[in-house]
């Protein structure tokens, strides 16, 4: 219920913010609106306000703005009655506001004091393409195909931006440059596969590490007290697979409902082998497997691992206008690579997957849910940008055409087009659904 909840708030709150771009810059220029939808389908509430009615529908997928048409006309001023650069420019704020939104939520993240964790490699997965080619524990990244990584998060985007290349990294080992080479078709880390553990090539930062993930409290009367795990013993392995993050512990117990497995943890410095059974959590929108127990990771000396430092005020605008574009850019990216194929289609996330994350950053605090709402409102942004028939990109690839051949074009065959991008979003979306359901039933 949290999840469908936080879902509907969160999705509710994207499409307001875009459609009421649209509707601002309609006003601005006088233009008659005749509805303003948030959601699809039957209407749940609805209010008349001057002429405008505003509505809330049962499915909460999106929304409109409809603005009235030559047969209601009532002495009203009809959009398509004004000019293609004052029509152009309706269709493009929403977008606009959906990055101008992310823009304000990124000066309020950017205030006060900052870190980026440094690329400093804590563990290192030994069956992963990162063992093999000879990564170390310890190993600095700086350069990566001669672009430099100051964190971790430039170098998880440097992954995404470079999907169909070989990854050349230069680290710095005891003082020397040491250069390493992952092959572009040995790369793990745009691959769907039903373990989180192979996200970044087998390579893990902090605050992973080798038996750093501490017990920080037992449910009562849940399957950790019953096989009597304890507060601050430390994890080691789940059914003999190396534990190194809370990713990969939640990987390796969520689909085992009603299955024994073996938690291997140090208690003071004694190993021990304790057998437990996961039961099921309805907490979440699919239901996983919980032994009952808080978790933290507690990486040993986070100073040589965390670079603190704050903004100014100038600095902040300019973050976060960088952010943004920096963003959109990352975006972009992605949707070639999916289409290219250089990154695995089932990476696609859809409705459930972003009910999930609604719920899970909304749990673990402000600052990370408006983190994934920055995301969220780019993301939109950018998908309604894109120049498909029935998006606002698609309506602006109209108003170019019409642009340059000097006269509107013909309505029958916008229709067609329209119907034809309505069908590929329908497949986009049938494809996301399969994945979330893919991943709500196998992982």
């Amino acid at each position: 219920m949290h999840s469908i909840l936080s879902f509907i708030f969160t999705i509710s709150l994207v499409v307001i913010v875009h459609e009421f771009g649209h509707f601002a810059v309609a006003k601005i220029f006088k233009v008659s609106v005749e509805k303003f939808s948030v959601g699809f389908g039957k209407v749940l509430y609805k209010k008349q306000i001057g002429i405008t009615e505003f509505s809330l529908r049962i499915i909460p997928l999106g929304g409109f703005v409809k603005f009235y048409e030559e047969s209601k006309s009532k002495n009203l001023n009809l959009f398509e009655n004004i000019s293609l650069f004052k029509r152009s420019l309706i269709v493009l704020a929403g977008p606009l506001i959906n990055f101008i939104f992310a823009f304000f939520l990124l000066l309020f993240l950017n205030q006060g004091e900052q870190y980026n964790v440094i690329p400093k490699i804590t563990a290192i997965n030994s069956q992963s393409i990162a063992a093999e080619v000879g990564f170390e524990i310890n190993d600095l990244i700086i350069l990566i195909n001669d672009k430099k990584i100051n964190s971790v998060t430039e170098h998880n985007k440097a992954l995404i931006e470079l999907a169909n290349k070989d990854l050349a990294y230069t680290i710095l080992r005891d003082n020397k440059k040491v250069s390493i080479t992952i092959n572009k078709t040995k790369r793990s880390d745009l691959k769907k596969s039903k373990s989180k553990r192979d996200g970044a090539n087998g390579l893990y930062f902090f605050p992973s590490g080798k038996n750093s993930l501490l017990i920080n409290e037992v449910i009562p009367n849940s399957p950790a007290e019953a096989a009597n795990l304890r507060k601050n013993d430390r994890i080691v392995s789940v059914d003999d697979k190396i534990i190194y993050d809370v990713s990969d512990f939640l990987d390796s117990v969520k689909s085992k409902a009603n299955t024994v497995i073996i938690i291997k943890l140090l208690r003071n410095t004694e190993l021990l082998s304790i057998s437990v059974t996961p039961r099921l959590s309805s907490e979440n929108i699919r239901n996983t497997a919980v032994i009952g127990v808080k978790i933290k990771p507690t990486l040993d000396i986070k100073n040589n691992y965390i670079n603190y430092f704050k903004f100014n005020n100038l600095d902040i605008i300019f973050k976060s206008f960088y952010d943004v574009l920096e963003g959109i850019n990352m975006v972009f990216k992605s949707f070639i690579h999916i289409i290219t194929g250089n990154i695995d289609w089932r990476l696609l996330s859809g409705p459930i997957s972003i009910a999930e994350l609604s719920s899970e950053t909304l749990s673990i605090g402000l600052a990370t849910y408006l983190s994934f709402l920055v995301f969220l409102n780019i993301n939109v942004g950018v998908l309604n940008l894109l120049p498909i028939p029935i998006l606002d990109g698609g309506q602006l690839l109209f108003y170019m055409a019409e642009w340059v051949l000097g006269r509107p074009l013909n309505k029958q065959k916008m229709i067609i087009s329209q119907r034809l991008g309505a069908i590929i979003l329908l497949l986009v979306f049938t494809l996301a659904v399969y994945n979330d359901f893919f991943n709500f039933m196998y992982n």
